[in-house]
């Protein structure tokens, strides 16, 4: 079964888009143990490699983004209350009275999202703005919030509260990415014990939830023959989405995304090669490893650019179920967990010289 201890530990080291130092001096101290060559780049992108016993298998890129949503601080106000904007895309209405952490360079300084007293204010459908919006830190001026350390460009995260429901649930901050990223470094560490065929490289990536981005410059680099992005994916099984998108569950399994679309500003999105699509599906089916299939319009990930960046690189995005996404209380489904990383160690290790990923040759 995943390892819970390991994953509590992820949620608890703040990694907001940009600030990521923190999880990128753990997953570095972490892979180093069971991997001989780890690199870090200049945006911060953390990739392990294991060396394949064919130089002439496919080298693939496997990369999970290590950022989470959060806040960042524009404005001390002279009363110590700290103004913010959003730092990724977090819906509003998930933010009064919500424990925070603000990351300075002191240390972590633990405050609380405002909300008007129920007692005192007018009944209003509609949350306020972020505009509006403040975080107490118990400071009473800005001097004071000051010498707590804390400055503007701050980031802020919520505050950790990982939870284990019924046994086979976990609810958490973050689970966006820290569910795929468990499923990451266990796969790694099983695949690192006895090498593949293909060079594989994985690759920890930052700014994900900032711009969609950060994984660019490691795919440039390494020039993989094809890759596989790990992320969450919008579960709709509860009531308020039982006619929205696609039918994913928890506890169903891995969800391959057979299409995405942000449809909003960037034009953005990603339709997986047929051929790649087939030989995922194939190895699930074999092992029996639990899959579903899905489409998604309204957002997009890290592997939305790799088939235009360079000569191409064919990719597929890879979920686990999280309902609540983009909120305080992420959940997903521990055996969903399990279905990635055992999917993960299966397929790498099918691949071999004879897989090709070509377009124009039957699926």
């Amino acid at each position: 079964m995943a390892d819970l201890e390991l994953l509590k530990k992820l949620v608890e080291i703040p990694a907001p888009s940009g600030h990521e130092d923190r999880m990128i001096t753990f997953i570095k101290d972490h892979v180093s143990a069971f991997v001989s060559r780890v690199e870090v780049d200049r945006v911060g992108n953390v990739i392990a490699i294991i060396e394949g016993r064919d130089e002439g298998a496919p080298r693939i890129m496997i990369s999970c983004h290590m950022d989470e949503i959060g806040l960042i601080i524009r404005r001390i106000e002279d009363n110590g209350f700290l103004r913010f904007e959003r730092l990724g895309g977090i819906e509003p209405k998930t933010l009064p009275a919500r424990e925070v952490q603000v990351l300075t360079r002191e240390g972590l300084i633990e405050g609380v999202i405002g909300i008007k007293a129920h007692h005192l204010a007018p009944y209003q459908k509609e949350v306020e703005p972020i505009s509006e919006m403040y975080i107490d830190i118990g400071a009473s001026s800005r001097q004071e919030a000051l010498r707590l350390g804390v400055r503007v460009g701050d980031p802020v995260v919520f505050k950790p509260n990982l939870r284990i429901l019924n046994g086979r649930y976990v609810t958490s901050k973050a689970m966006d990415n820290r569910a795929p990223m468990l499923a990451f470094l266990e796969a790694l560490k099983i695949l690192s014990k006895r090498r593949p065929e293909s060079t594989l490289f994985f690759v920890a990536t930052v700014l994900e939830e900032f711009n969609v981005r950060g994984s660019l410059p490691a795919a440039y680099k390494i020039s993989p023959d094809f890759a596989l992005c790990l992320d969450v994916a919008v579960a709709t099984d509860t009531p308020d989405l039982k006619a929205v998108g696609s039918d994913i569950r928890l506890g169903r399994g891995v969800v391959l995304q057979m299409f995405s679309f942000h449809g909003r500003g960037t034009l953005g999105g990603l339709i997986p090669p047929p051929q790649l699509v087939r030989l995922i599906e194939k190895v699930a089916e074999q092992k029996r490893i639990p899959y579903q299939r899905s489409t998604f319009f309204g957002g997009l990930t890290e592997a939305s650019f790799l088939p235009v960046l360079k000569e191409g690189i064919p990719a597929i995005d890879l979920g686990i179920p999280c309902r609540y996404t983009h909120s305080p209380a992420e959940m997903v489904a521990i055996n969903d967990i399990d279905a990635m990383r055992d999917l993960l160690v299966e397929f790498l290790n099918s691949v071999d010289r004879k897989t090709k990923i070509e377009r124009g040759a039957p699926a």
